[in-house]
């Protein structure tokens, strides 16, 4: 190396190689390599300085000496090797740790990136920072979502038996043979003047604050959808009830007289069951399998309420049920109900049993 000023020490180069030199700098097109071309050709002369070759080259003094150093050691070829970015693969890319990391995204174990983080430690020895682990969050399509409460009693076994086993169930109901058949999936939803708690937007910085009252008052909504024609019916009770149950059935049946009306619902107490309480003419009950609330469509109505009853507050029973009903009208729509119903298993089971 040389100082300052000075001429930089003669490269020396045979023949071939001082050929081959010129044939690349004359053909190259990418300017990147013309440049390092360029620096080793100047070098070779011996009458330019270091500082004068990078001045000539546009680049700085260490990049000419990088450059020279490669050609020393490696010759045209190294000096003309570039690693592109992102060459050295990251870890979290390989398929092991892709799958483990699937898994459990799809069991929602990690609420914070810091929890994803110390996970990759402790089982795979993969040091990331929370902060550059959003990245992978978001390429593995991961999004955060509030997890569904499940009843430490549930049994998915008979949860996939029932759906298993819900067409044969149905074609062994005794059906009046001529009458249209109704399958409804039924539920009942709990609202009162206690006020719900939902996320809102807000602006950035500034605290939303909302009033919210503890009154301990409530009423269920009886409701009905039938996944064959998209109908919707509501009874907005005082109480949960047999008789209260009995009621509803009654008003199914005589939503369509002519009818036979299957009503797909749990096992609550206040249900009426088959062989065991009297039930209306032409109404027929399957009861799901306990603690699987997931099977039935309907559960999704009670949250699209009460995302439109948030934050709001009612000073009386007659108030909330006006708003229940504001908030049912396109509910009242079958194309909204077989939006709301989309793709249950129950209704391929019953289009399954009744397609004759």
């Amino acid at each position: 190396m040389s100082v300052m000023g000075r001429p930089y020490n003669r490269l020396v180069v045979d023949g071939p190689t001082r050929r081959e030199l010129e044939r690349r700098f004359r053909r190259t097109q990418d300017v990147r390599d013309r440049r390092r071309l360029e620096t080793v050709r100047l070098a070779c002369t011996g009458q330019h300085s270091l500082e004068q070759i990078a001045d000539t080259v546009g680049c700085s003094r260490a990049a000419v000496q990088i450059w020279l150093g490669k050609f020393k050691r490696e010759g045209l070829e190294g000096l003309l090797m570039r690693r592109k970015p992102g060459a050295s693969p990251s870890p979290l890319q390989e398929p092991p740790i892709q799958q483990a990391l699937s898994q459990e995204l799809a069991a929602g174990n990690f609420r914070t990136a810091g929890q994803l983080a110390r996970w990759l430690e402790q089982r795979f020895g993969v040091k990331r920072s929370a902060k550059s682990l959003y990245y992978w969050l978001k390429r593995c399509g991961a999004v955060l979502r509030v997890p569904r409460p499940v009843h430490l009693k549930r049994d998915p076994q008979a949860a996939e038996a029932f759906v298993a086993g819900l067409e044969a169930k149905l074609r062994a109901l005794s059906l009046e043979p001529g009458r249209p058949v109704r399958v409804w999936v039924q539920d009942e939803g709990r609202f009162g003047l206690h006020t719900i708690v939902r996320r809102c937007w807000g602006l950035r910085g500034v605290r939303v604050v909302k009033t919210q009252q503890k009154k301990y008052q409530w009423g269920y909504l009886y409701g009905a959808l039938e996944i064959g024609t998209g109908r919707t019916e509501a009874l907005f009770m005082p109480h949960a009830a047999l008789e209260v149950s009995e009621a509803f059935l009654k008003h199914l049946a005589a939503s369509e007289p002519e009818a036979e009306h299957i009503v797909i619902w749990d096992g609550a107490g206040f249900h009426q069951k088959s062989g065991t309480h009297a039930l209306p003419d032409r109404v027929h009950v399957l009861p799901l399998p306990s603690y699987s609330p997931e099977l039935n469509p309907i559960e999704k109505l009670w949250d699209v309420l009460k995302d439109g009853l948030c934050n709001r507050l009612f000073h009386s029973m007659e108030e909330l049920w006006q708003a229940l009903c504001r908030e049912l009208e396109p509910f009242y729509q079958p194309a909204r109900v077989h939006q709301l119903l989309g793709h249950s298993p129950l209704l391929a089971c019953a289009n399954a049993s009744f397609s004759q």
